[in-house]
């Protein structure tokens, strides 16, 4: 073993070619807990190294840090436990949150195979093999896998069911196939284990219209209205979904509802304002757009609503300022949402503003 001596005053430090590996562990694996480590580790190759580790720690600066041994891919990491006679199941103590970290890194670079390789040897540490499995079906998905990570999200389900996540991967992957009784499914469960998670309602809506099932929708949205009763969007989506039922008479009912309030959520306030249009009611848009506009200067979405309701109103020459700011900032937002003029302006009305 090469050894390189490193003075700083009067101390001395002994600097191995195991020692970056030793910090690698010590970041990676125990979080940068050095007791930790040293209890699982002082009686093994590398327990000096975390020895002389504490004490660089006490001399510098910036010592347990990426730089400091970065990157360790797969190979090299086996050839540092074959060196060190260490296995994985050595870590006794380990949270391995620093390593999972390292795996996500690894496969968002689209090195899905090396990816794999360091989650099979997390399967032999002391980690709850349930996120090990969850976190190779989502990067057999990301891969392209769809077999392999559908196999793998449902192993993790059956050792640990509340895994919302796995839940909610498998969900996306069963709509993404058309199987949407199965989707419908997943995210049925992933609501039962995570009630507060609402978007959740909204994909279990979709999936339950889609697969024809459309009173088990309507119960979906009536029950997320509940929870929480400020979301105009739920109201929207259910006058709409009665409209497809072709209950006409629920859907005035629950529009007009929508017409009395004014959103509380920023995200609200497109689907609520398209309500009001069909209601000429441009004023109120306005009043609440700019309201929402002065805490949230940079949201597009505001700023095209507030040009419909100043060309309705003929205030062209403010629709016209509000425009000349997409040209500058945001021209890709407005030829996305291009269709809100197509639908609420007429054409005399989007060739004055200079609408093409």
């Amino acid at each position: 073993m090469e050894i390189i001596r490193l003075k700083k005053d009067k101390k001395s430090f002994d600097i191995t070619d195991t020692l970056p590996f030793a910090i690698a562990i010590l970041d990676e694996v125990y979080d940068g807990d050095i007791n930790v480590a040293i209890h699982d580790l002082k009686s093994t190759k590398i327990g000096k190294d975390l020895l002389t580790i504490g004490g660089l720690a006490e001399t510098f600066d910036n010592v347990v840090t990426p730089e400091n041994y970065a990157p360790i891919e797969y190979e090299e990491f086996n050839d540092y436990l074959k060196e060190t006679g260490l296995s994985v199941a050595s870590f006794t103590r380990g949270t391995f949150s620093g390593f999972q970290d390292k795996i996500l890194s690894i496969a968002d670079r689209g090195d899905y195979e090396s990816a794999q390789k360091f989650l099979d040897l997390l399967m032999d540490a002391n980690v709850d093999k349930a996120t090990v499995c969850e976190l190779k079906g989502s990067i057999f998905l990301e891969s392209g896998d769809e077999e392999e990570g559908i196999k793998w999200l449902q192993n993790a389900l059956k050792i640990d069911s509340s895994l919302v996540t796995a839940y909610s991967f498998l969900g996306q992957t069963f709509y993404n196939r058309g199987d949407f009784d199965s989707a419908a499914d997943c995210w049925q469960r992933e609501i039962a284990a995570s009630p507060d998670h609402l978007v959740t309602y909204f994909m279990l809506t979709d999936a339950y219209i889609n697969a024809g099932r459309m009173d088990e929708a309507l119960n979906v949205l009536k029950d997320l209205s509940k929870r929480d009763p400020d979301s105009i969007l739920t109201k929207v989506e259910m006058a709409e979904l009665y409209e497809k039922m072709g209950n006409i008479e629920m859907r005035r009912i629950v529009e007009d509802e929508v017409l009395k309030t004014k959103p509380v959520y920023i995200n609200d306030v497109e689907p609520w304002a398209k309500i009001q249009f069909k209601h000429s009611n441009y004023d109120v848009v306005e009043e609440v757009a700019t309201n929402f506009l002065k805490e949230n200067p940079d949201r597009p979405e505001l700023k095209m609503l507030l040009v419909v309701s100043h060309m309705k109103k003929g205030q062209c020459d403010e629709a016209k300022r509000l425009l000349k700011e997409f040209e500058n900032e945001q021209v890709w937002y407005f030829y996305g949402k291009k269709e809100l003029f197509d639908e609420y302006l007429t054409e005399e009305e989007r060739k004055q503003c200079g609408i093409t």
